[in-house]
């Protein structure tokens, strides 16, 4: 049996330093302790900013338990580390940081930046494409949201499979159907609907997903975590999402009976 995918933690503030060594009269171990982004989280949400470990997991997009084995793990390697002088560096794991966001000066659209190859390429906005952006901070005012959408996503367009895409795309939709943001999420390794990606939705406050195909396992967990899913979507997300805000697109009521990629299933092309 393949060992359980790990949900993908979200990183709210990456750390100043790369690591910590100890000072000593004699040398030290040459061993090096590994303390992954997502334990160094779980230590600073936990113990520095004295959140509930309830708290902890609902910023981390993880559960109560997972976020418990993160952090015991997380102690145990400092109680290690202080108690045999071994050095401490902070890097790995399964997790991924949003700091990164611009504004587009153009139509003002918030949008962030996961992919690190993105970086080697032109940056532009994602609805309007212009290249006329600034690094900003996250500022949209909650009263202004009216929901969430959430998009499998491949090359900007929906992703066939919603189990294997290359990354999900959270929109942020104001009370006049604006776009207000666009997220970037990286997917998890997996089944789709065994990832744990559709609670890490929930606790975004996606309430919508725009979906391509999707097996009956994955749309039950998905409505078990209320987000209302649409099958058969096919296309540019832009589009998509407009015609969806639009009242032009209804779920197909049509779904996957199999995870193969060779399979035809229906797409609702009027936008």
């Amino acid at each position: 049996m393949s060992p359980r995918p790990k949900n993908i933690r979200k990183i709210n503030s990456m750390p100043s330093v790369v690591g910590f060594k100890p000072i000593a009269a004699k040398s030290c171990h040459k061993e090096t302790i590994l303390l992954h982004f997502e334990e160094y989280e779980a230590i600073r949400l936990c113990d520095y900013e004295m959140k509930t470990q309830q708290e902890a997991s609902v910023s981390m997009g993880v559960s109560r338990p997972t976020l418990s084995r993160i952090y015991t793990n997380a102690r145990q390697k400092i109680a290690k580390a202080l108690v045999r002088g071994i050095t401490i560096m902070i890097e790995g794991g399964v997790a991924y940081t949003d700091s990164e966001w611009f504004r587009c000066k153009t139509c003002g659209l918030l949008f962030n930046n996961i992919n690190p190859a993105f970086k080697l390429r032109k940056m532009e906005c994602p609805v309007c494409h212009s290249d006329n952006i600034d690094i900003s901070s996250i500022n949209i005012n909650k009263e202004e949201i009216m929901m969430k959408i959430a998009i499998p996503t491949r090359k900007n367009e929906v992703d066939d499979h919603f189990g294997h895409c290359e990354y999900y795309t959270v929109l942020t939709i104001g009370q006049d159907n604006q776009i207000l943001s666009s997220e970037m999420i990286p997917s998890p390794q997996g089944c789709g609907c065994k990832s744990g990606i559709a609670g890490v939705l929930e606790n975004m406050g996606v309430s919508v997903m725009l979906a391509g195909n999707m097996g009956q396992g994955a749309l039950n967990v998905l409505t078990s975590h209320h987000i209302k899913v649409i099958r058969g979507c096919t296309g540019d997300i832009l589009n998509v999402v407009n015609g969806y805000l639009n009242g032009k697109i209804t779920d197909s009521g049509i779904g996957c009976s199999s995870h193969e990629h060779r399979h035809e299933c229906h797409n609702n092309k009027e936008l």
